[in-house]
């Protein structure tokens, strides 16, 4: 089931290619990826206090970035900022990080709870 984060509406898609990575009620290209994500990019941060926060930029199979920010402490991340194309994304409505994003934030040294991927076509 494919998510528009714009206006609120799941909707299926069949197909044998990723789907049109825009929602089909509002046109919005915020939605969850086309295909599997392929991470970009990797910045981290730390401070001396034990918090650090690693931002990972992947785009899916229809060139839409997606922008990831993981604040962690002493090991533990919790997803605290989403954007698609620019667009923040409300993080609670996001149902989980999708598994190349988990995969380069656990090389990290950190885990985050919800790591399950996101459905996608």
């Amino acid at each position: 089931m494919e998510h528009c984060f714009a206006c609120d509406t799941d909707y299926g898609y069949l197909g044998t290619t990723p789907h049109e990575g825009s929602c089909p009620a509002c046109g919005s290209s915020i939605v969850t990826p086309a295909g599997e994500l392929s991470v970009v990019d990797t910045t981290t941060w730390e401070s001396a206090n034990s918090l650090s926060t690693i931002h990972v930029t992947a785009v899916d199979a229809r060139s839409r970035r997606f922008e990831f920010v993981v604040a962690a402490r002493r090991g533990r991340g919790e997803l605290v900022c989403l954007a698609i194309d620019g667009m923040a994304v409300p993080t609670e409505t996001v149902w989980s990080v999708p598994s190349a994003v988990a995969t380069r934030v656990t090389a990290h040294g950190i885990r985050i709870s919800d790591s399950t991927p996101t459905q996608s076509a």
